[in-house]
């Protein structure tokens, strides 16, 4: 049996207990091994070209898959491929429920809640890649969603190695700001009512145009779930929120439910805060990333396209 042969059984083998740690459908199996796994390939001859260091960057909307395509491309480097791997979330370096709130009496009260750019401590981020890159050792913020909060620092995990291949997930990674033009005209009910001045999309906007382009110009190789429309993020979200429900509830000693998750009327407003920027995401992306996957409404993925 050769190297490649071994490889391939032990990413099978991999691939096996992924799906039944994760809960995935068994169908997951079929799109890992066309899809995920080539990918994953593909980073590693990208990283040997490099010889240092390369920023993988993974957008796509809320629901779409990419936290579980990350934690399975890191999954697959480090144990099959032994090629060293660590992934990040943007989402964990959100600012403080504290520090929102500050920005929220300060600039604008929309602020407040998490989740578009403004709301990340990108100096964090920023110092946080570059140790990686530096392979120096350093503590991986960990942000707490369903208390919508920094977690203790004491909860962060220490990373020590030198890794080859760095991986950086979410919603916005990768883009880039819109023209001045776009942000005249509301989107949704929540800039035609609580942002009708445009302050708001415009501090993100400029937030956006030179804090956040600076760490994305940084990435070397950047992957696109493309979900069909923003009319999918709803369900999907609410799957999401579902299912946190459920962990948090089994983790609790006494029989009442969480009550930090948010119900689906709430998911509706909140993933109003998003809609803008998702959208301008869906059409402008998918011309610019190094490997997109198109995904129909069910996740599944219809094409695949290289740059």
């Amino acid at each position: 049996m050769t190297s490649s042969d071994i490889q391939i059984e032990k990413s099978h083998a991999v691939l096996k207990h992924f799906i039944s740690e994760q809960k995935l459908p068994s169908e997951y199996a079929c799109i890992a091994q066309t899809w995920f796994i080539p990918l994953a390939l593909t980073l590693i001859k990208h990283q040997n070209s490099a010889n240092r260091p390369i920023l993988v960057g993974i957008n796509g909307c809320q629901g779409s898959g990419k936290s579980t395509l990350t934690c399975f491309l890191s999954t697959l480097l480090n144990e099959v491929f032994k090629v060293a791997s660590v992934s990040l979330s943007i989402d964990d370096f959100y600012l403080s429920k504290h520090s929102r709130q500050l920005l929220a009496s300060t600039i604008n009260p929309l602020l407040a809640t998490r989740g578009v750019p403004g709301t990340h401590d990108i100096v964090l981020l920023e110092s946080t890649l570059w140790s990686l890159r530096q392979g120096q050792p350093v503590s991986l913020p960990a942000f707490d969603k369903s208390m919508d909060d920094v977690k203790p620092q004491e909860q962060w995990e220490h990373a020590e190695h030198k890794y080859k291949i760095i991986i950086l997930e979410g919603w916005c990674v990768g883009l880039d700001s819109q023209h001045p033009a776009q942000l005249l005209s509301p989107v949704n009910e929540l800039e035609a009512k609580e942002d009708a001045s445009g302050q708001w999309r415009q501090y993100v906007n400029d937030v956006l145009s030179v804090d956040y382009k600076r760490v994305f110009a940084s990435i070397d190789y950047l992957v696109m779930l493309q979900a069909p429309s923003f009319e999918h993020v709803y369900a999907w979200r609410c799957e999401q929120e579902h299912k946190l429900k459920t962990s948090l509830a089994s983790h609790r000693t006494d029989s009442q439910l969480p009550n930090e998750t948010m119900s689906d009327s709430e998911i509706l407003r909140f993933i109003q805060f998003y809609q803008r920027l998702t959208q301008h995401a869906l059409s402008t992306i998918p011309a610019k990333c190094d490997r997109l996957f198109v995904l129909n409404e069910t996740r599944g993925i219809t094409q695949c396209q290289q740059h």
